[in-house]
């Protein structure tokens, strides 16, 4: 029999996240991880609340097949997690739900969604090619009614100790559902909130900052999309964006980083074969601007490719005539450096250092476990035929 490929690790995703998609020929599709990596919708919210979505079978089926250690719904392949050998150890996990639930086998009884990513409108000021075809400026009738009801539903709800990430779909300065969400919630009616904003910058000005003023100290993770180094490159993989309005919105980020204002800043970069050779001066400008974090990923087809452009955009493939021109950069020393976050090029780069607290009484707890699971086996094996 073969073995299940990530044995004593664990992934807390489908125990912690729910992503809310966009709304399409009247369903809202629900995920319990990026849909790129794990494509398998969880429940319509156009039909279920919140709550019936997050303990929904499809939920219950994709959290047991993390507990046997078989990840099959998931892709292995772009998961970061995985890439980077970056999967918790079960012994230093902390989040007390899910431990009652493994306990207990009961993965439906996990409380509410500790994140929540909020994908459900794709209204951006940006066309990159790595996303849409044509730019997408205004939702259907339709979609607008569902899309403000579910806003007004997020509004509504108790947002103690959980995660909003706005969002992953288009930007949140942009989309006017996102933006009456963020500059009417108030982040001192929902202690431990934290908001993670993935905007492009091109609207993250300080007019901007200065509407979020009910959730500045909410704010915990501001990741600005960029893929590109040069303006030349910029024009091609962030199609309609402007590079000096980017660049005088990263100097004010920037200083509010500095001035502790922003709890922690990422550049993202969509790896593909129009910016692979910029990587090295993608560092160079995190570095420059003082960022945390730079990010990398590769780049997804989500539908806007047709398979003969997406084999060319897959610069990071064995079979792309550009690979080992790829290869050498990265696995450069600058992709080594402490603000380098490799996320699904890990298996190139090496694993990341990352810092987990050690939970003593977890860690007996796995220990116990991992030990009556092989007393299972030893029983099982003296078992006559």
């Amino acid at each position: 029999m073969k073995k299940p490929p990530f044995p004593d690790k664990i992934c807390l995703k489908p125990f912690e996240y729910l992503e809310i998609g966009t709304p399409k020929n009247g369903k809202v599709d629900c995920y319990s991880c990026c849909p790129t990596i794990l494509p398998k919708p969880t429940g319509n919210l156009s039909k279920n609340t919140i709550e019936e979505v997050w303990n929904s079978d499809v939920y219950k089926d994709i959290r047991e097949s993390i507990v046997d250690s078989s990840y099959r719904f998931c892709r292995h392949d772009l998961c970061p997690e995985i890439q980077s050998e970056n999967l918790l150890d079960l012994g230093v996990v902390e989040n007390t739900d899910f431990l009652r639930a493994l306990k207990s086998g009961d993965y439906t009884a996990l409380g509410n969604p500790k994140e929540i990513n909020l994908a459900y409108d794709q209204t951006c000021n940006l066309a990159c090619p790595s996303c849409r075809r044509d730019y997408i400026t205004t939702n259907s009738e339709d979609n607008d009614a569902i899309m403000a009801k579910i806003t007004e539903d997020i509004l509504s709800r108790d947002l103690t100790n959980t995660k909003i990430i706005a969002c992953s779909s288009g930007d949140p300065f942009v989309s006017k559902h996102f933006r009456h969400l963020l500059f009417n919630l108030e982040g001192e009616k929902h202690p431990g909130l934290e908001i993670q904003l993935m905007t492009n910058g091109l609207m993250f000005n300080k007019l901007a900052w200065q509407k979020l003023h009910k959730v500045h100290k909410n704010i915990k993770m501001t990741c600005v999309s960029i893929d590109a180094s040069k303006p030349e490159t910029y024009a091609i993989t962030r199609r309609g964006g402007n590079w000096d309005t980017l660049m005088e919105n990263l100097i004010f980020l920037s200083l509010l980083r500095e001035r502790g204002e922003l709890s922690f800043l990422r550049l993202d970069f969509v790896v593909q074969d129009h910016n692979y050779k910029e990587i090295p001066e993608f560092i160079a400008l995190g570095e420059k601007f003082k960022v945390d974090q730079v990010f990398f990923q590769k780049v997804a087809n989500w539908g806007t490719f047709s398979p003969i452009e997406y084999k060319e955009r897959q610069v990071y493939n064995e079979e792309h005539p550009d690979f080992q021109q790829f290869l050498k950069v990265i696995k450069s020393e600058e992709m080594r450096k402490p603000i380098v976050n490799p996320g699904n090029f890990g298996h190139w780069v090496g694993p990341l250092k990352k810092k987990h607290s050690f939970n003593l009484i977890n860690a007996v707890r796995h220990s116990l476990r991992k030990r009556w699971r092989g007393l299972q086996k030893q029983k099982a094996s003296k078992k006559p035929a």
